[in-house]
Order: structure tokens, then sequence, then C-alpha cells
């Protein structure tokens, strides 16, 4: 027994002298290798319409097709837990413009969109914003071109989305703007059409 705990004692002293002797080991890459960063996209969606000028009174009319284009940004607001929540105080901020074809109102429009899915692949969307026209304000007298009272008005839309794929849907919607009787007079601005939207 005192010669194999000898010959233990002096096994383990050799491995302690070699441990010694070797260069220091190379630090682990993985320690220094970057982390990978989370991608945000700025611009989540754009959409393009076509739409027509609709109106109930028979001397308020504009004619012609007005092609609208639409960016829809990222959510601010980091998603939430409650999917009541997460749908009403995450919309999209967006930026767009409607172009009349046949030289009548067009307008510059801001604002915040809302997406709420009804099943897999309906949704409906809203926005509320403003928008600056070049339309008729009441200052000048046009026959049958509507008077909206001010340049800057509220807009706002309301439609019902498909989901073709993961990246385009088809959407019918129908937009209005109006100064909400803070302008006379209050004609009001309203479009209905069909829009294409495609998510990156």
């Amino acid at each position: 027994m005192r010669i194999l705990g000898t010959a233990l004692l002096l096994s383990l002293a050799s491995g302690c002298a070699y441990a010694a002797d070797l260069p220091p080991a190379a630090p682990s890459a993985e320690l220094f290798s970057p982390q990978p960063v989370e991608s945000r996209k700025f611009i989540d969606e754009v959409r393009v319409g076509a739409t027509l000028f609709v109106d109930e009174r028979d001397y308020v009319r504009e004619e012609g097709l007005f092609v609208s284009g639409e960016v829809l940004f990222s959510r601010f607001v980091p998603e939430m837990q409650n999917p009541i929540l997460n749908v009403l105080l995450r919309p999209r901020p967006h930026v767009g413009t409607t172009v009349s074809t046949a030289g009548k109102t067009s307008q510059i429009y801001a604002g915040l969109t809302w997406d709420i899915p009804v099943g897999k692949r309906f949704f409906v969307t809203g926005t509320f914003g403003g928008t600056v026209h070049n339309g008729v304000t009441g200052e000048q007298l046009v026959q049958n071109r509507p008077e909206t009272g001010c340049s800057v008005l509220f807009r706002e839309s309301i439609g019902l989305g498909v989901n073709i794929t993961d990246r385009w849907s088809i959407i019918g919607a129908i937009d209005h703007s109006s100064n909400s009787g803070l302008c006379d007079p209050n004609d009001g601005l309203t479009h209905a059409g069909i829009w294409v939207g495609y998510k990156f």
C-alpha cells in the first residue's frame, strides 16, 4: 500500500508540473463573438389604392379616378400580453397621398392605423388623422365641387381586408375627410375603393 500511495503521489505531482508548463488556453471565441442584434423594420407595409368620389348629394361630385399610396411604419409601442390593449394601444403611424387623375381635389395625409384580426385571414382596418388638400374651401365659387371650409381637415377611414399570403392583402375601404364643424361650409370629401397591401 505504501508503494501504491507513493506512486499515486508521484503521478499527481508530475501531472501538476506538466500542466504548469502548458501555455494558457486561448479564450473561447464565443465570449468575444458579437451578439446578434434584433433588427427592427422602419417601414412595415405599403398600400396602394384606386378609389372614386362618393356623395349622396347630386350637386356635390368630383369626377375621375383617385389614386392613393400609403406607407405604414412599424409600431412604436412594445408588444403587450393583453390582446385588447395590444390592438388598441399599438397603432401603426402612416403617411399617404390621394391624387385626382381628373384635376380635382388631391390630398396629403398622416395619422394612425389600427388593424383588428377577424379569424385567421380577415381583418378590420381603421385610421384617424389629418389631411391637407388643394380643393375648394368656400372662398372660391366652383359649381358642383365640394366646399370643405378649410384646407386642413380631419381624416378617418374604415375597411375590411383579407390576407392573401403572409405579405399580400386586399382591402375594401372608405375614407372621409371633414372639418367637424370648425369651418363653414363642411361638405367633406369621401372616397371608396380597393387597396392592395404588401408587408415587408
